[in-house]
């Protein structure tokens, strides 16, 4: 496997190498440090008059599980959030009119014995693709602060495309988007299912600590984890992913070596030059009808079978 940096390649091949498992690394786009700006503004504002990396310093699990849940969702459907990752993703090559993205998430790692679950999930050994992610997703990831290699996450690029044994036969999309409506109410144990490997362990893990500013690119198929963090300093990253239409519709992208969850997450997805979703009609086409009444867009129920009467556009 290899890591690009800043690679000179045409969006076309550069997807094509994060489909074989390759990653990339991204240092020059302006639309990245604008986004690491505004989160850093939200978070000092938050924990004010405490820095965001010793918060859990001064608040209970609780306390800072309250303070999460009620910011996270005003920043991932914020209207400077989207403007920015729409413009990473341009700057970035990826044609606006073909490619979709979800919502940009922001991640907490807390050290431990302070809060884990929930809000601040510390993720396993996992690929995306077990949270019913599409073959052809990747995985656009950021720190907010200075990383450390105790409080950053890992790889293990040689099981890229083999097959670890895991847990994702429990996990429904639809289901999850039920779950995850009481996200900031789980502070001292999991309510939400979350696919692990199984009694993995890596014979060599990867440890990236790009520089705030820069963004790694990796293929929804990878296998990686939160590393548990020993640093004493809370980690904040922002993640979101995209989809280039043309690929979805071709059936190019990464192997699936070893995914049994159910549903899709699919519907999260809108296009990064109008914010249309993908027409219902190609989304059941592709990935199979969902059973009625399932949630199909997390905290959205009126977007439920059969009531997805919506018009959605048609993908280009």
């Amino acid at each position: 496997m290899a890591i690009y940096l800043d690679p000179q390649l045409c969006a076309d091949d550069l997807r094509d190498e994060l489909f074989a498992g390759h990653l990339v690394l991204l240092t020059g786009l302006p639309a990245v440090l604008e986004l690491v700006t505004h989160t850093r503004e939200e978070l000092a504002a938050l924990f004010a008059p405490h820095h965001p990396e010793q918060a859990h310093d001064h608040y209970t699990p609780d306390e800072l599980a309250a303070v999460l849940g009620t910011w996270k969702p005003s920043f991932i459907h914020g209207r400077r959030s989207s403007e920015l990752i729409r413009a990473v993703i341009e700057q970035a090559g990826f044609a606006p009119e073909h490619t979709y993205f979800d919502l940009p998430k922001p991640r907490t790692s807390f050290p431990q014995g302070h809060l884990n679950t929930g809000a601040a999930f510390a993720f396993p050994w996992h690929r995306d693709q077990w949270y019913a992610a599409p073959a052809q997703q990747i995985n656009w990831w950021l720190p907010v602060f200075p990383l450390q290699k105790e409080n950053a996450m890992s790889f293990d690029l040689a099981h890229f495309a083999r097959p670890v044994p895991n847990d994702s036969h429990l996990f429904d999309s639809y289901q999850n988007n039920v779950a995850r409506l009481t996200t900031a109410a789980q502070v001292t144990h999991e309510v939400q299912v979350r696919p692990r490997a199984l009694d993995h362990h890596a014979d060599q893990e990867l440890v990236l600590l790009p520089a705030p500013g820069s963004i790694l690119l990796f293929s929804g198929a990878h296998l990686h984890k939160t590393i548990p963090n020993s640093s004493g300093r809370a980690r904040f990253s922002v993640d979101f992913r995209t989809v280039f239409v043309p690929d979805l519709m071709a059936g190019r992208g990464a192997p699936l070596a070893d995914v049994y969850c159910s549903g899709t997450s699919i519907r999260d997805f809108i296009n990064v030059a109008d914010e249309r979703s993908f027409d219902e009609q190609t989304v059941v086409g592709l990935f199979g009808a969902p059973p009625p009444g399932a949630m199909l867009v997390f905290g959205s129920p009126d977007v439920t079978v059969p009531a997805v009467g919506r018009h959605l556009a048609q993908p280009t």
